[in-house]
């Protein structure tokens, strides 16, 4: 009898639970519904807090769950996405979809190891899963693996004729293969299939595109906007296209309606900036992307773009300089409490580049030459800051600024002082006025595919890598500031010139990572040299390629000056530490204007008949070294204007080492993602 009782008691319980239950789903359902229509129309966000809303009524909706997790893995909240689907395998155990997600979500997160595991793991239990085909696709995809990527891929369409994905896929990896009647084969049987998808239509465009097939990508793009009006990233595409045919007031319209649409479509922003900027409406463009960086302030490519144009454009003295000065001073003195020593000089640099007579951050910069040991640089600041400060009636009556330059003056003085013993003293040279410009290098970029993110990239970055080594004394880098045909005309250019040497650059980007890709070629016989690749990825991103890009370049140039005064046989030439000289630095002296670039190979030759003789190396300034002079031969040939090549360096013993030819910095971090991944990811 109790057990009966029991059995009613746990019934009634059920009933009430259940009860209870029933009378929330369709609030839940609603909510889950609505999220559905938002996430389909890419309003994450939106959809996001709808999923969490109908979890609240119902903590068991496994649905729910699953779909907070792929909102999650589209924002990049990778970690959350995997919470999220621990909840929903709670509700639906053995699910192919939870399972794919989070092979997917391990991809993102570089757990490949992991990702692999899942996807083997249903295969073996689901032979015929496509889903899981495409995670394996998309590993080998990462492993640089396209044909294993292809043969996945081909064997799920074996499953499924129509596989959208499948078929778009594979339309991808042709075109990126320049294989383009595949690519157009497989579009036009994804056409077929699925006409009324505007994703289909959104890629057979972006396809066009890359194949500068402009009308018919611009048809694709306005298909699938018709389709799906709200449909931003085909909107985009459409400007994009409308860019490249330099129909500008028609991408600002597009780009007017996304951004009252929705303000922080960067894309928007970006591409009305370039449109007002081809118009010459440089002030318009200025506005629109210093609007822009209000809300989207790491979007570093529309910045460079930006302070290009302000360069270019405004006069030194705009007061608003300085407001967009303040960004590279933060991030400066940021990196300079963490001792991030040439991250804080690159963003220095890029303030003074910007504001030339901002005080403060140049004798902020000075301080930090200082502290790094480069005291004749720092003085050189020091001077500049005093010779051109304006003193104005609110200054003389500040305490404060009385003090600092009081202070300012002293240290001058006291530096001065100090320096009187200094190479630059003894020979009476100023290294400020000194022309040590060593190497031309032209830089030239070809007309690239329709870029999803930033239209111009390879412009901006060139024009960028220009700037970047404005500061570098010994290496002058040409650029050409439209695109090239390709090899023929990048070498006629360099080589009537007067290059010693050219790049062909490729610029590629996805939403985690930037890469550049340079080929170097001698500009005297066209052979090519090396190549040299760079890739990062996370916060700042494309300031630290343009970095390690210049530290590449550099790296590959040898090191290369001229005799700029003599005393007997006491010389001064014009490298020095920050060339990395030091004592004992062994340097032959070769006949001037003997020098030149090697036929094959990095490095520079000289005829034996043009080597006059050795320098060792007694003393060391920053920019200059002193030395004494080994005479090769009966008759004294060597004269001021003669170049030097360093012959060997002392190591950390004081053995002499023979200056070799050098290798590209290795690329440390993790393995580059191929471009294409993210396109085909985004194949839902």
């Amino acid at each position: 009898m109790q057990n009966l009782l029991k059995c009613f008691i746990l019934a009634g319980a059920l009933f009430l639970c259940t009860s209870v239950l029933f009378s929330q789903t369709p609030k839940a359902r609603k909510y889950f519904e609505s999220g559905l229509n938002k996430q389909q129309h890419y309003d994450y966000y939106g959809a996001s807090e709808d999923f969490q809303e109908a979890l609240q009524i119902n903590p068991s909706y496994g649905d729910a769950w699953f779909h907070l997790a792929q909102v999650s893995y589209e924002l990049d909240d990778y970690n959350l996405a995997l919470n999220y689907l621990d909840s929903a395998e709670k509700y639906s155990r053995d699910n192919t979809e939870i399972m794919n997600l989070r092979g997917l979500v391990y991809i993102s997160l570089n757990r490949l190891t992991d990702a692999r595991s899942v996807f083997e793991a249903m295969l073996k239990k689901y032979p015929n899963n496509v889903q899981a085909r495409f995670g394996l696709a998309e590993l080998d995809l990462y492993a640089g693996s396209i044909d294993g990527a292809k043969n996945l891929y081909k064997d799920a369409l074996k499953r499924q004729g129509d596989n959208r994905k499948a078929l778009l896929s594979l339309a991808v990896i042709a075109a990126e293969e320049e294989h383009d009647d595949v690519a157009e084969s497989y579009l036009r049987q994804a056409l077929r299939y699925h006409s009324g998808d505007p994703q289909v239509h959104y890629l057979a465009g972006y396809l066009s595109a890359r194949a500068g097939k402009l009308d018919e990508a611009e048809r694709r793009a306005r298909a699938a906007v018709q389709i799906n009006g709200e449909y931003t990233r085909a909107y985009v595409l459409l400007a994009s296209v409308l860019y490249g045919q330099a129909r500008y007031d028609e991408v600002i319209d597009i780009c007017d309606y996304l951004i009252a649409q929705n303000r922080t479509t960067a894309a928007a922003w970006y591409l009305k900036g370039l449109s007002q900027k081809n118009q010459g409406k440089s002030e318009d463009a200025i506005s629109t992307w210093t609007s822009a960086l209000v809300i989207d302030p790491q979007n570093e490519v529309m910045r460079s773009a930006l302070e290009l144009l302000v360069i270019k454009s405004t006069q030194v003295e705009d007061e608003r300089r300085g407001q967009w000065a303040v960004y590279h001073i933060k991030k400066a003195r940021d990196y300079a409490k963490l001792f991030m020593g040439e991250e804080a000089r690159y963003e220095y640099q890029r303030a003074l580049k910007i504001d030339p007579n901002n005080a403060k951050a140049r004798d902020e910069f000075a301080t930090l030459l200082s502290h790094e040991g480069l005291n004749e640089l720092y003085l050189q600041q020091l001077k500049f800051i005093s010779e051109h400060e304006k003193t104005s009636a609110s200054d003389e009556k500040d305490e404060d600024e009385r003090y600092r330059k009081l202070k300012m003056s002293d240290t001058i003085e006291a530096y001065d002082s100090l320096m009187k013993n200094s190479l630059n003293s003894k020979w009476e040279i100023d290294p400020f006025y000194l022309d040590k410009t060593r190497w031309h290098v032209g830089l030239y970029y070809v007309n690239s595919p329709v870029q999803l993110i930033h239209t111009e990239l390879e412009q901006i970055s060139a024009d960028m890598i220009q700037d970047v080594f404005t500061g570098v004394a010994v290496t002058s880098v040409d650029v050409q500031h439209r695109p090239v045909n390709g090899y023929g005309e990048a070498y006629r250019l360099s080589r009537t010139g007067n290059m010693d040497y050219f790049i062909i650059l490729t610029v590629d980007e996805s939403e985690r990572e930037v890469s550049m890709d340079a080929v170097l070629y001698s500009a005297r016989t066209g052979v090519e040299l090396t190549r040299f690749s760079t890739f990062r990825t996370g916060n700042d991103k494309y300031a630290s390629v343009l970095r390690s890009f210049r530290r590449n370049l550099l790296h590959l140039l040898p090191v290369r000056g001229k005799i700029i005064s003599r005393s007997v046989n006491e010389v001064l030439v014009d490298v020095g530490k920050v060339e990395g000289i030091v004592p004992n630095t062994v340097l032959d002296v070769v006949k001037a204007g003997s020098v030149r670039t090697k036929d094959n190979g990095l490095g520079v030759d000289f005829p034996k008949d043009s080597q006059l003789g050795k320098i060792i190396v007694s003393r060391t300034g920053e920019e200059i070294s002193q030395g004494q002079l080994e005479q090769k031969g009966f008759y004294d040939r060597v004269n001021v204007g003669d170049e030097v090549l360093v012959f060997s360096q002392p190591d950390e013993q004081g053995n002499a080492v023979m200056d070799t030819e050098k290798a590209s910095a290795e690329q440390l971090g993790r393995v580059r993602t191929p471009a294409i991944v993210d396109v085909i990811r985004s194949i839902e």
